[in-house]
């Protein structure tokens, strides 16, 4: 009895000491909030993700393996911005929306980071407003340019965008500028290693701070087919990109 009390005791104390978590649903993430929380939202593969698989971040790390010699992630990038530009995006997890929405409604800071370029800041809002999200409600509302790192970081339309440059600094930049102080800090992303940048400029700051590792996109990730992209890479048009049964069904024809 007197392990199993400790062995309790202990799972709480861990559970209220750890800094980064794993969830599986956006919701997840609504008891780490209190009315003092700056809430942050990645954008890829945790808000939007593309319809097919061109453009995603497997897509994105296969098609640098692809390339050839020291300028294969610059050419990655220019190709995956391209993309982006005109290819349509979803919502990762349905029902995100509405959740985004509920907490706005409450007054909860809700503020987007992401590293892509100043290039994409206008696609972007606008993916994120056809899927019904919109990061204006209860953000700061004055946008901002400064620079971070010898490049331009943006702040409009309730995310900020940092050009691949560290997402925390920028972060403390953008709240200097704002003026706003926070007791806490919590940023969902799908991937853990970029929690780490954020959480060591809270720490810095003395801001407690919850990386939350979200992941509903990671049964996506497993399916990728790098055959499938790659038809889809050079047999899309401009105007719209083949759906990944469509590529499927090319692939299929020739093996």
């Amino acid at each position: 009895m007197k392990i199993l009390f400790f062995s309790i005791a202990l799972f709480i104390c861990s559970s209220i000491d750890a800094k980064i978590i794993e969830i599986n649903y956006f919701n997840e993430s609504i008891p780490y909030l209190t009315q003092d929380t700056l809430f942050i939202l990645d954008i890829d593969d945790t808000l939007l993700v593309p319809k097919q698989m061109l453009g995603s971040d497997m897509w994105f790390e296969d098609r640098i393996k692809q390339q050839k010699g020291s300028e294969a992630f610059e050419k990655t990038l220019n190709e995956w911005e391209g993309i982006r530009h005109f290819t349509q995006m979803q919502i990762v997890e349905p029902g995100t929306q509405k959740t985004i929405e509920d907490l706005q409604k409450k007054k909860h800071i809700i503020i987007g980071l992401s590293t892509q370029s100043l290039t994409l800041s206008k696609v972007t809002f606008h993916q994120l407003i056809s899927n019904q999200i919109d990061l204006r409600v209860t953000a700061p509302q004055e946008n901002y340019y400064f620079q971070n790192e010898n490049k331009g970081v943006l702040y409009v339309n309730g995310i900020l965008f940092t050009s691949g440059t560290s997402k925390g600094k920028a972060l403390f930049q953008l709240l200097e500028k704002t003026k706003q102080r926070f007791k806490r800090i919590v940023f969902m992303n799908d991937k853990g290693s970029h929690l780490a940048d954020i959480e060591k400029e809270a720490e810095k700051n003395h801001v407690e701070f919850f990386g939350l590792r979200y992941g509903y996109s990671d049964f996506r990730k497993k399916s990728f087919d790098s055959r499938i992209a790659n038809i889809q890479l050079y047999r899309s048009g401009f105007t719209q990109i083949l759906s990944d049964e469509e590529a499927k069904a090319l692939v299929q024809k020739n093996p």
